[in-house]
């Protein structure tokens, strides 16, 4: 959990526990805080995902600083980000949040 001048930002992690590892690789250590951050915005398509992680990065942005946003629409619900838009999260996002519109 991050506390911030304003109060808590708590993450919820839905997971039911580690994943096998398919390889050696090594995750990078979670941020203490979302200051200097670029935050990865990960839209499915449905409903209005969209605006949702677009007032959900201003709610972060009074909270702490960010300083970007990397925005992908997904083309499909059961897909993964395209090459090219996973390619500007892994380059360019430091921490990534993902939303399911319905």
């Amino acid at each position: 959990m991050t506390t911030t001048t304003n109060g808590p930002i708590v993450g919820l992690d839905p997971t039911s526990g580690p994943l096998e590892r398919r390889d050696d690789r090594e995750l990078k250590p979670r941020p203490q805080s979302l200051d200097g951050q670029v935050l990865g915005l990960v839209a499915n398509g449905l409903g209005r995902g969209e605006p949702f992680l677009d007032a959900l990065y201003e709610e972060i942005a009074t909270l702490s600083h960010p300083t970007g946003a990397v925005r992908v629409l997904k083309s499909s619900v059961s897909v993964a980000p395209e090459p090219a838009d996973w390619a500007r999260l892994s380059s360019e996002a430091s921490v990534a949040i993902t939303g399911f519109g319905g």
